[in-house]
């Protein structure tokens, strides 16, 4: 087969190059970017400036392009190159941006010497919330494809996809052009891709474009696979169904409407979808587009906007400019979202980071910004419709629940933490006692509504049925509203003159029914007592006792734990002892008024009164 020459040019700094590197060369604008130490009192002569609209022709191979070139998209005057918590926590009561967040962990965020020194662009992603909240990408291994880690521009783009954003993240630097500008074939890059693919890389970063090509030019799947080759498409495809993983593109340095013509990808391999961010820069100085940035154009269904303009590196000493630079900082934050939710397949953390990016420009996905803003404050805490997860396999709506007094506070007592899901399914950690609420138990209705009582009377034993709500919850705590009691009674007196001394007791047994909806896996039997003495004088009586309280008996949980990596929900039993410090009880009454102070130990204390009138007709 006959062999053909191959053309490149390469474009780094926005400039298109008019002059091979002169090694060793300060007058070479090329050296300068990758030796800037060695050049830093160095001024270029009229002579050595570099050319606008021409080309340098490298021939032997790198890239064989159609109408187009190859590209870095760096665009600088420079040349330089924790442990996580186990499951976000998200109080589900505080609404307000960042509620949750421990204080001391944000202002350690805050003050950290690489935030600082990037501070308007690390503000504009809100990354001191993901810090905060313990992620630091770890357990994910990215592969920057690039010039290699000791050169500039790939130092720089690799040191971005893990730095401050993503600490702990794997990053692996894959050489796919030559330190003089030279690129490997398609082909070549396929191969490196799949060796990236055996080594378990799943985010995957490319800051570098096919120039003169735009995203609207390339007209079908076939013309993608002749300007690049078809062992490039499969590395990729590959790659997505066997390591699940996501392509993170820079869209470009063109100035131009539309994204380069890599970024078009998933719109003619549908096997891509889900899988690819497409990213544009972000001025955060100016507030707008960086100049320099192409536009999401029609990959605005999977694009994103990320700080690209004056980042600072210490791998550098002056600003780094470029959606080379944009592309890393997307590829960390979704090292984050990888470490938080492990069981997030690609599809949905791409679709996480759009719809939690903070709208730019028109309203909605706009062809300049598409989804808008990476978010990392939004992308980390819970979206949407807010679920409990059941060990029955259903799911209940995660709103307060309301629990009667005698089991809400040993509840409460225990300070239990379990999961609740979002829309996305991700599993977030709560506090029990920041979702419920205790609705104290109504001694005085209770006696008012006694008559739901089905008794028998032998001398001085009463025996029989009774509703009772002093185990009622609702939500993810329900029981059913009634609970039926049998019970046996000793009521007796004793005459002292004009005195009737009398004492009550009662003994009650019962076992509640959780809803379907609850997490309350179910009761031991319950025992119940009440006593009450008192005396009475003509229609005048005075007594002291302690209502219907539980004596013995436990409630059994079933609670959300969180996900595991392969997604199956997790939960843990616990046993609660539902015993508890009676209620005292004083009541008056004459004729038929009864009026009664209840002192609760387990919330507020009651006051009530009572009138009953029989009328006979």
């Amino acid at each position: 087969m006959k062999s053909k020459t191959r053309f490149l040019s390469f474009i780094l700094c926005g400039l298109t190059l008019a002059m091979p590197v002169l090694a060793n060369d300060c007058d070479s604008e090329i050296y300068r970017r990758y030796n800037p130490d060695k050049c830093i009192n160095h001024k270029t002569t009229p002579e050595n400036k570099l050319s606008f609209g021409t080309t340098a022709a490298v021939t032997g191979g790198a890239l064989a392009l159609i109408g187009g070139t190859a590209a870095i998209l760096g665009l600088t005057s420079s040349d330089n190159n924790t442990s996580h918590t186990t499951m976000p926590t998200m109080a589900t009561d505080n609404k307000m941006v960042g509620g949750d967040v421990d204080s001391a962990a944000l202002e350690s965020a805050f003050s950290n010497s690489e935030y600082i020194r990037n501070t308007s662009q690390y503000n504009d992603i809100r990354v001191a919330y993901s810090l905060a909240r313990g992620y630091t990408g770890a357990n994910s291994n990215i592969a920057v494809f690039d010039f290699g880690r000791n050169t500039w521009h790939g130092g720089n783009v690799a040191y971005l996809a893990s730095g401050l954003i993503a600490p702990n993240a794997s990053v692996t630097s894959y050489q796919v052009a030559e330190y003089g500008e030279k690129f490997y074939s398609f082909n070549q890059i396929g191969d490196i891709i799949r060796t990236a693919t055996s080594s378990n890389a799943n985010i995957y970063n490319f800051s570098w474009e096919i120039t003169n090509v735009s995203a609207t030019q390339i007209r079908n799947r076939q013309h993608l696979i002749n300007i690049t080759s078809q062992n490039f498409i499969n590395s990729l495809t590959h790659a997505a169904s066997d390591n699940d993983a996501i392509f993170v593109w820079a869209a470009g340095n063109g100035y131009n409407s539309e994204s380069n013509a890599l970024a078009a990808l998933p719109l003619h391999f549908n096997e891509l979808q889900g899988h690819f961010v497409n990213v544009v820069a972000w001025d955060s100085e100016k507030e707008a587009l960086a100049e320099f940035s192409n536009q999401c154009g029609i990959t605005k269904n999977y694009c994103i906007t990320a700080p690209g303009v004056a980042l600072d590196s210490p791998k550098t000493n002056s600003p780094l400019d470029g959606t080379s630079f944009a592309a890393p900082i997307v590829s960390a934050a979704i090292a984050v979202i990888r470490e938080a939710f492990p069981y997030m397949k690609s599809n949905e953390i791409t679709e996480l980071l759009f719809e939690t990016a903070r709208d730019l420009g028109v309203a909605g996905i706009d062809e300049v910004y598409g989804h808008g803003m990476l978010d990392l404050e939004r992308a980390t805490r819970p979206v949407g419709t807010t679920l409990v997860p059941l060990a029955s396999g259903e799911t209940v709506s995660l709103r307060t629940a309301h629990i009667s007094g005698p089991i809400g506070h040993k509840i409460k007592s225990e300070n239990i933490n379990f999961a609740f899901i979002d829309s996305f399914g991700r599993a977030f950690k709560t506090r029990m006692n920041d979702n419920i609420s205790i609705k104290n138990r109504s001694v005085g209705y209770d006696h008012l509504t006694a008559n739901n009582t089905i008794s028998a009377n032998f001398a001085n034993i009463e025996f029989g049925f009774r509703n009772s709500n002093l185990m009622h919850g609702n939500g993810f705590m329900g029981t059913t509203e009634k609970q039926l009691t049998t019970f046996i009674g000793f009521n007796n007196k004793f005459k002292m003159g004009d005195t009737t001394l009398f004492q009550k007791a009662s003994i009650g047994f019962t076992r509640p029914t959780p809803t379907a909806e609850s997490m309350i896996d179910g009761f031991s039997r319950i025992t119940t007592a009440s006593v009450k003495f008192g005396a009475k004088i003509d229609d005048f009586s005075i007594s002291i006792g302690t209502p219907e309280t539980i004596i013995s008996g436990n409630m059994y949980l079933n609670i959300p734990t969180g996900r595991r990596t392969n997604g199956e929900y997790t939960y843990a039993n616990h046993k609660i002892n539902l015993v508890d410090t009676p209620a005292i009880e004083y009541n008056a009454s004459y004729k038929f008024i009864t009026a009664g102070f209840v002192d609760n130990p387990y919330g507020r204390d009651e006051i009530y009164a009572i009138t009953r009138i029989k009328t006979i007709f």
